[in-house]
């Protein structure tokens, strides 16, 4: 049977719903529980996972012509899902976990607690998901504003989020009592960090929390003002969807209860349900914001359907592939060499060498071509005529990477639970490229249509 590409205008749930959300769930599973293996972990391993969302979501959402039939089409994006949800990644969870067990760590080494509700761990797990999935929402929001922005609103944008952070921060040190559980009742803890190291961890994860919850809030009320109700309802679904899939994901801690005894990393699954709540996230903000424009919206004037810099947006796309991918690459070549040979620090330091210039050098090269080969304003033609080719080179590098820094699996050392995450990644890659292949397939049609309809 011959397969039909539908038309690029076309609203239906599968080509809107069903497909980005089952495509950024699978790239979530694999690259969230990438983030916490060896050579990743913070913002390194959410930068591997915000570079290949970045890339996906401007794949399939870009038609193959310079009037877009979708709002959220910039190749801004991978630049501002990699950077948005890397940054988001620079504090920890660890602290939180023992809550679902009833258990407020205060010295983790000597096995002592003081007894906690359950309750807390879903309320934290929600509060440091809104943001870390929120600000990377945010960020993809400036790339398809409906009105332009002057410079001005941008000084205003930026400050409404960095005031939200010190605001946060004001808050949490004046009312600790507030953000610290059982504050009253072990205040005398609190107090003595040396003999409750884990209560220290507790004071600087839930800080930074409320921190980014504040930038968060502090972004949407930015959109909130200039009444750009379709960034509102893109970062407000994106972090309350991933709010509450973190929540109820429970960092896994109910595992060993349904499966006693059994010897597994559970922890690295929990990561995976993080990435792929994640994904559902930003699959169903998709739906609600990314669908192609009504007959109406394509008549107001305001919204951005033609890219009046080109050029602009090329570099963009290529910066950000080059910094998401020019990082996974040194973290995963520095993962791999601390498995099968030692010394992280070492190759940390010897992969900078090589890198950092190699993606210098990359970027330089890009903006000559780039300016070499200038495109006019309001430009007709596809953009990005090889778009397919670069979602596959991120596709393809980074699932490299993830099955590379997943190990060992041969030799002495070697271990089911992680051969089980090698093939777990090679299920959701295969996956991931259906999807791909399939929106591959509908642009080519739509070329092919276009051509047919110029002559």
């Amino acid at each position: 049977m011959n397969e039909t590409a539908p038309s690029h205008s076309t609203d239906n749930l599968a080509h809107n719903l069903l497909l980005p959300t089952i495509l950024f769930a699978a790239l979530g599973g694999m690259s969230w529980a990438v983030r916490g293996s060896s050579g990743y972990g913070g913002s390194s391993g959410c930068i591997f996972a915000g570079v290949l969302w970045g890339a996906a979501w401007w794949f399939i959402s870009r038609d193959p012509s310079g009037v877009q039939s979708r709002r959220y089409t910039s190749g801004w994006i991978v630049l501002a899902l990699a950077a948005g949800i890397g940054w988001s990644g620079g504090r920890g969870w660890m602290q939180w976990s023992n809550f679902f067990e009833g258990h407020l760590m205060t010295n983790y080494s000597k096995g002592e607690f003081v007894p906690i509700s359950p309750a807390y761990g879903f309320l934290w797990l929600f509060i440091a998901g809104v943001p870390w999935a929120g600000i990377g929402a945010c960020a993809l929001a400036w790339c398809g504003s409906k009105r332009p922005v002057p410079i001005w609103q941008w000084v205003i944008r930026i400050a409404c989020g960095v005031g939200g952070f010190y605001l946060a921060r004001e808050i949490f040190d004046h009312l600790p009592q507030v953000f610290l559980p059982l504050y009253h009742s072990i205040s005398d803890k609190y107090q003595d960090l040396e003999t409750n190291p884990n209560l220290g961890r507790l004071i600087r994860d839930n800080r930074h929390a409320i921190e980014h919850l504040g930038v968060y809030l502090g972004f949407l009320s930015f959109e909130v003002w200039r009444r750009d109700w379709k960034n509102v309802v893109l970062i407000l679904t994106v972090g309350l969807v991933n709010g509450l899939g973190w929540g109820i994901c429970q960092n896994w801690k109910w595992a060993h209860d349904v499966w006693p005894g059994a010897n597994f990393n559970f922890w690295r699954c929990w990561e995976s349900s993080g990435g792929i709540s994640i994904g559902v996230a930003y699959g169903l903000a998709y739906f609600l914001v990314n669908r192609p424009l009504s007959d109406e919206e394509r008549l107001d004037e305001s919204e951005p359907t033609t890219n009046t810099h080109p050029n602009l947006e090329r570099f963009g796309l290529y910066l950000g592939l080059i910094y998401g991918l020019g990082l996974s690459i040194k973290n995963g070549l520095k993962g791999w060499a601390n498995i099968y040979i030692g010394n992280e620090d070492y190759w940390e330091r010897q992969f900078s060498y090589v890198i950092w210039p190699l993606m210098v050098i990359a970027l330089v090269v890009l903006a000559i071509h780039i300016w070499r080969h200038r495109l006019p304003s309001k430009y007709s033609g596809d953009v990005f005529p090889h778009a397919s080719w670069l979602i596959w080179l991120t596709l393809i590098v980074q699932n490299i990477l993830a099955q590379i820094i997943t190990g060992p699996i041969f030799g002495e050392k070697a271990s089911w639970n992680e051969m089980a995450f090698n093939i777990y990644y090679l299920i959701l890659f295969i996956l991931s490229g259906v999807v791909i292949h399939h929106y591959q397939f509908v642009k080519s049609a739509m070329k092919r249509e276009e051509r047919i309809e110029s002559t």
